[in-house]
């Protein structure tokens, strides 16, 4: 499986290239065309592994940009080929909102593009009709329906069940213990950026039991209490070993993850926690005999 990571900086992306020299998965949005859209695009594509298109769709739902689906089909249809795939303009994220979703994504197709169909539904005839016209390779699950893994499996398992090799992509899903467990094709996450942003960094810890070692850890910021799935980073267990850590891969100390870049330094930190979840939880679902699609 793919693990992308949505919303990628240009900063963190050069940065990462200069520090690993390795490519990452990176989902962009529609609704965040600009400088740093661009560039990703064009001048550091070779930064790059996979990059998918999300259509600005729920930025649009919840009012953050004002878009159209005629402005995503002209941009489509210009550059629409420097994806390796791009999405639906499903704006309507309600549980009964397939009537408007699926004339989008009719219209684009009269267009001659080729969006991958997102379904809101899990439980009504929207998967149905995706994989009975046999016209996709591709579904995403979009729904707020997916934030609980019984009714993301009962998703899941009904494609796999009506169409074997049909891919799943899973819009804003970065949980370890669900993917490590499911057939999924791909996921998208920000984490990276919005819990550098807040203070915290993602560590995987070896002396943590069971399959899933990831620590959660509150570094500075805003004062708040430490919730009880997060450790504070100045009272952490293996601090020892975390302060190795950051210095040896990322050439970082706890200061620099407290000084003005302190933000800019965890997210560089939490985007080579989640490049490496995605080796980590190919290699889970490997011990388990769950396809890696």
């Amino acid at each position: 499986m793919k693990f992308y990571q949505a919303s990628m900086s240009l900063r963190i992306l050069q940065r990462y290239w200069k520090v690993f020299g390795e490519k990452v998965n990176i989902l962009l949005s529609f609704a965040y065309v600009g400088s740093d859209f661009s560039n990703i695009v064009t001048n550091c594509r070779h930064m790059v592994k996979g990059l998918v298109l999300d259509s600005g769709a729920w930025s649009v739902a919840t009012g953050v940009a004002d878009l159209s689906l005629q402005n995503y089909m002209a941009f489509t249809k210009l550059h629409g080929h420097r994806f390796d795939r791009y999405f639906n303009f499903d704006t309507d994220f309600s549980d009964s909102g397939f009537d408007h979703n699926v004339a989008h994504q009719l219209i684009m197709e009269r267009e001659g593009l080729s969006p991958v169909p997102v379904v809101h539904n899990l439980f009504d005839g929207e998967i149905d009709y995706y994989v009975q016209s046999g016209r996709y390779d591709y579904l995403a699950l979009g729904s707020s329906q997916t934030t609980n893994y019984d009714d993301l499996a009962y998703g899941v398992h009904r494609i796999k069940k009506a169409k074997e090799d049909m891919k799943i992509h899973w819009f804003g899903g970065g949980r370890y213990d669900w993917l490590s467990r499911l057939p999924i094709t791909s996921c998208d996450t920000s984490s990276w950026a919005s819990l550098g942003k807040f203070g915290f960094i993602m560590y995987w810890n070896q002396h943590q039991p069971g399959p899933n070692k990831a620590d959660k850890i509150y570094v500075s910021g805003t004062v708040r209490p430490v919730k009880e799935d997060e450790f504070l980073y100045t009272t952490y267990p293996w601090r020892e070993e975390l302060d190795r850590y950051i210095f040896t891969v990322f050439g970082l100390t706890f200061h620099d993850l407290c000084a003005y870049e302190g933000a800019f330094n965890m997210q560089l930190i939490n985007t080579r926690f989640y490049a490496e979840m995605e080796k980590r939880i190919n290699e889970e679902r490997t011990r388990r005999g769950i396809a890696l699609e």
